[in-house]
């Protein structure tokens, strides 16, 4: 059943036939009922939808950061955006043998400027130790930037991660990682995050490490 609202030439919200009528942001629209299709999905379809379900869940270890750090991407929700840009640069493979491609995986973008020579290591026992040159600081460089960093292991299917591991200027941080992660060897990542201008930086593939 249908709400109508100021009137019969109002707006309305429900179901009208093959009509449903709703409201977003404010902004009052129709749309009509999808036809329920008879035709068997096409390789094509059936790829894009491998695509979607592969990345929402997996993206979920991360709404936290995603949430706020993924940005200037034209979606409904940071989340949204995620996956739609995710699934067009982040595949590899061909279907139905697709795959996440961890090196161009995003989950943080923005204006903010990344590090020089980011590298990662684990010398120590259930950690990761992360570091990076700095370059001249500016406003989308500043040396008290948050530190975000994140590893995920294929073999835990769990991400690890830290938003305030640290500032950008001192050039170093650590992730403590549970112990059921030791030997294993996880995908590891590192942005930066300007509390003042509300800006991310586009997190950097620092590539595999096995936990010491």
């Amino acid at each position: 059943m249908a709400r109508y609202k100021n009137g019969i030439l109002g707006a309305f919200s429900g179901k009208v036939g093959a009509v449903i009528g709703a409201s977003w942001r404010g902004i009052d629209y129709m749309r009509g009922i999808p036809k329920i299709s008879k035709k068997p999905p096409t390789p094509k379809q059936l790829a894009q939808r491998m695509k979607m379900s592969m990345f929402r869940g997996f993206l979920l270890g991360l709404d936290e950061i995603i949430e706020i750090c993924f940005q200037n991407y034209d979606q409904t929700s940071a989340m949204n955006g995620a996956i739609s840009y995710n699934m067009t640069n982040s595949v590899s493979g061909v279907y139905p043998e697709k795959c996440i491609d961890f090196a161009n995986f995003v989950f943080s973008k923005g204006d903010l400027q990344g590090s020089w020579a980011p590298q990662a290591t684990s010398t120590e026992t259930d950690t990761v130790n992360f570091s990076w040159t700095n370059g001249p600081f500016n406003k989308l460089r500043a040396a008290e930037d948050q530190v975000l960093l994140a590893i995920y292991s294929q073999v835990e299917k769990g991400f690890v991660f830290s938003t305030i591991a640290g500032t950008r200027g001192l050039g170093v941080a650590k992730l403590n990682v549970p112990k059921e992660f030791s030997n294993k060897t996880v995908h590891c990542y590192l942005s930066f995050y300007s509390s003042e201008l509300g800006f991310a930086s586009t997190n950097e593939y620092l590539g595999e490490v096995v936990i010491s």
